[in-house]
């Protein structure tokens, strides 16, 4: 009887591994049109997100998009990642489509500037209805105005994907 309650107990265990496993492999490496699904280790937990790389040559990329499920309960969180050459004492304009635009906050180090914000209700309900995004900011060297553009195509679908695994 009691060999009987440790082989439930492995078996049991096996089972919430194998579904926690298999739950990432739902996102992981998938593509849903210009995003795709990534799942990477995070101190001792898979963090699953999905993601999008703009790139003019196909090489070094200009901008790189993740939204994620898990950093914040309550709601997505939306991180880019651009350049240095980003002026953060100026506002970054970001906008979906025709919808009124907003203004965000960048912080940078030597090696990137961040601009991260959540996907409240408003918002979300953008990405998932439009076409395209477009991010502006201020070069802080030539002063003059930047714009990088963000598919929106698959969004929906790779959303809801990561939302379930």
């Amino acid at each position: 009887m009691k060999y009987l309650g440790i082989k439930l107990t492995f078996m049991s265990l096996l089972i919430v591994l194998t579904t926690q496993m298999s739950m990432a492999g739902t996102i992981h490496g998938k593509q849903f049109k210009d995003w795709q699904g990534r799942c990477q280790p995070v101190k001792n937990q898979e963090l699953c997100f999905i993601m999008q790389i703009f790139s003019v040559d196909g090489k070094a990329p200009l901008m790189v998009t993740t939204v994620d499920v898990k950093r914040n309960a309550k709601v997505p969180v939306i991180i880019m990642r651009v350049s240095t050459e980003l002026d953060n004492k100026k506002d970054v304009m970001f906008k979906v489509d025709k919808n009124k635009p907003i203004g965000l906050k960048a912080e940078c180090n030597d090696n990137e500037c961040s601009i991260v914000f959540p996907l409240d209700k408003r918002m979300l309900g953008e990405f998932k209805r439009g076409n395209r995004a477009v991010m502006g900011f201020i070069a802080k060297d030539t002063g003059k105005v930047v714009y990088l553009p963000l598919s929106l195509t698959g969004f929906t679908k790779a959303f809801n994907t990561l939302k379930k695994s």
